[in-house]
């Protein structure tokens, strides 16, 4: 019996031994794949977050379905060539209030000035100057392609800017480099600009004069001085009255003790006032408008102003008017003197080339060509004209007041 038992706990030995040789074995073996597993394991970690990112990113390759998406898709840096050492991009605007609603891009780019050549005599040198270009972009659809094209472009404007008026009109700005050192000190800020309108026709942009013609010739003026009346500022142009009597003041020349204003009606938007002069006699019905606010706080414009018997022909007119320009019309008088004169966009008369007299034929018609040089194309102007009688006449003077852009 003995010795069976001890047969028996050798082969138990044995077989413990060959167990633990095996679980060793074993316990090796998974150790040296421990770290293939956690590299394999953090691999598919990072493999799946790629796929996760991947699927949240938007496919920039995929093009467009419609002009909206192109519109807002382009890049705009590309389209217009820009050069990153000279050139800054503003941020992309989308103005579709310009263009009854289609998708629109306004796209400003600055740069500065590096003219080295001589200029031209009476203008301030521009080297040196920041300038803008102003470009907007619009979408077409081409046998079922989408096109980006180009709506509006207008280069190195001086010292330049561009907004949308609250009349969903286009307006740039430059500075006019033709005043004088002396006229710039005698102007606000905003009047040494010239102003440019713009409104969308007929699938473009067209320059348009601005209503206004006093006590500023532009939109953007108008918009201003509305904003200093709403902050507190106390203007004179809160009353139509006034407003045409000043005008009288600083446009005719009409002293103020000269002549009456009465006011002939105001329906809270739009009024209109008789200016009466006794010598020479003059009945002028001056109209104005609220412009820019359209109720009880909004400042009046003056928008025109004429005496009944007067007309001019704006058929033959090219605008802009480009020098020379011919006027013609009806309701001059026989015996007296007819003359043009011709205001700038700060209200300031363009000196004339030859003399502004106006011929008076039959019919009391007349006809006259201005000579004009010196002024910046394109920019706000104003256009009086006056037949005033001679001294011992009882007729009643004519005079036509009406705003005109200026080639």
């Amino acid at each position: 019996m003995l010795g069976k038992e001890s047969t028996h706990r050798q082969k138990l030995v044995i077989l413990t031994r060959q167990v633990t040789r095996q679980t060793q074995r074993a316990n090796g073996h998974y150790r040296s794949m421990r770290p293939l597993t956690v590299l394999l394991s953090f691999l598919a970690l990072i493999a799946l977050a790629h796929m996760i990112a991947v699927a949240q990113t938007p496919d920039a390759t995929v093009a467009p379905t419609d002009c909206a998406g192109l519109i807002h898709t382009t890049d705009y840096s590309q389209v217009v060539h820009l050069q990153p050492t000279s050139q800054e991009m503003q941020a992309i605007q989308f103005v579709n209030q310009l263009t009854a609603g289609q998708p629109t891009a306004l796209v400003q780019v600055t740069h500065q000035s590096t003219n080295q050549s001589p200029e031209p005599p009476g203008l301030v040198p521009s080297s040196g100057l920041s300038l803008l270009d102003i470009y907007v972009y619009g979408c077409t659809t081409q046998k079922h392609s989408l096109k980006l094209t180009a709506l509006f472009t207008h280069r190195n404007l001086v010292q330049g800017a561009v907004s949308i008026s609250q009349a969903n009109t286009l307006i740039t700005s430059e500075l006019d480099p033709t005043l004088s050192p002396q006229a710039s000190i005698q102007l606000q800020p905003l009047q040494q600009n010239i102003y440019h309108e713009y409104v969308w026709q007929n699938g473009t942009f067209v320059q348009v004069p601005s209503p206004s013609l006093y006590p500023v010739i532009s939109r953007s003026e108008a918009e201003l001085l509305q904003q200093q009346a709403n902050n507190g500022t106390s203007l004179l142009w809160d009353d139509p009255v006034v407003t045409a009597q000043q005008m009288a003041n600083d446009l005719l020349k009409w002293p103020s003790n000269q002549f009456q204003a009465t006011l002939l009606s105001n329906n809270d938007t739009s009024a209109h006032v008789l200016l009466t002069q006794q010598n020479p006699h003059l009945e002028v019905t001056v109209t104005l408008t609220r412009l820019i606010q359209h109720n009880n706080t909004g400042l009046w414009f003056v928008v025109g102003a004429q005496t009944q018997g007067i007309t001019l022909d704006r058929s033959h007119l090219l605008n802009p008017f480009i020098s020379p320009i011919t006027l013609q019309g009806t309701g001059a008088l026989s015996d007296g003197q007819t003359s043009a004169t011709l205001f700038d966009h700060t209200l300031t008369p363009i000196h004339t080339l030859n003399d502004a007299t106006l011929t008076v034929g039959t019919s009391s018609s007349y006809t006259g060509t201005i000579y004009y040089s010196h002024v910046i194309p394109n920019q706000q102007g104003v256009l009086l004209i006056e037949s005033l009688p001679s001294n011992t006449s009882s007729e009643e003077g004519q005079l036509l007041l009406t705003g005109i852009i200026l080639g």
